[in-house]
C-alpha cells in the first residue's frame, strides 16, 4: 500500500490506538491494557500509518515459557477501508522480526474460528492451528490457537 509507514507506538499514540480498537472489535480492550501494552518492555506495539493517521496496529508480547522465548500475538487490526491492502501482513511480519531480534523461537496467537480472512492471513504467513479454545472470546464463540516456528523460513516470508 503506497505511503504506509509502520513504526513503534509511543504514549500519545494511545488515545487512537483507543478508538482504533473500538472501531474494530466489539469487545475492545481499555485504554489503560493499551497504555501498558505500549509502555512495557515486554510488550511491541506497532502502528500503522497513512499521511500520518494510524489506520491499524498490532501488539505482541515475549514470554519466557520453559526455558525460552516465544511471541504471543494479543492483536492485529486495521480500519475497515485499509482492510486486503497488505497492512495486516505487513504489521504481522515486523513482529515478528521484532520478535526473532529478541530471541524469540516461536509466535502463537488466538483468533476466532469464523474470522476467514484472518485465519488465511495466518495460514499464508506460516501459522498452523494445533487446538480449538472453547468459549475464549465467549459463550459458544471459539478461537484457533494457531503457532509458527520463527526459526524457520516459510513461503510466507518469502512473498
Amino acid at each position: 500500500m503506497k505511503g504506509l509507514r509502520i513504526r513503534v507506538a509511543v504514549p500519545r499514540d494511545i488515545k487512537r490506538m483507543s478508538e482504533l480498537e473500538e472501531t474494530c472489535f466489539e469487545e475492545s480492550y481499555p485504554r489503560e491494557l493499551l497504555a501498558f501494552f505500549v509502555m512495557d518492555s515486554r510488550f511491541i506495539s506497532l502502528v500503522a500509518e497513512v499521511n500520518q493517521v494510524i489506520i491499524g496496529m498490532a501488539v505482541a508480547e515475549l514470554e519466557e515459557k520453559e526455558l525460552k522465548k516465544v511471541g504471543h500475538i494479543w492483536t492485529i487490526e486495521v480500519l475497515p477501508p485499509y482492510r486486503r491492502k497488505g497492512v495486516a501482513m505487513r504489521l504481522l511480519r515486523e513482529l515478528e522480526e521484532r520478535l526473532r531480534a529478541r530471541g524469540a523461537t516461536e509466535c502463537y496467537l488466538e483468533v476466532r474460528t469464523d474470522n476467514d480472512p484472518a485465519i488465511r492471513l495466518y495460514e499464508k504467513l506460516g501459522y498452523e492451528k494445533v487446538g480449538i479454545i472453547r468459549d475464549y472470546y465467549g459463550p459458544g464463540i471459539d478461537a484457533f490457537f494457531m503457532v509458527k516456528d520463527l526459526t524457520k523460513m516459510s513461503l510466507g516470508n518469502l512473498r
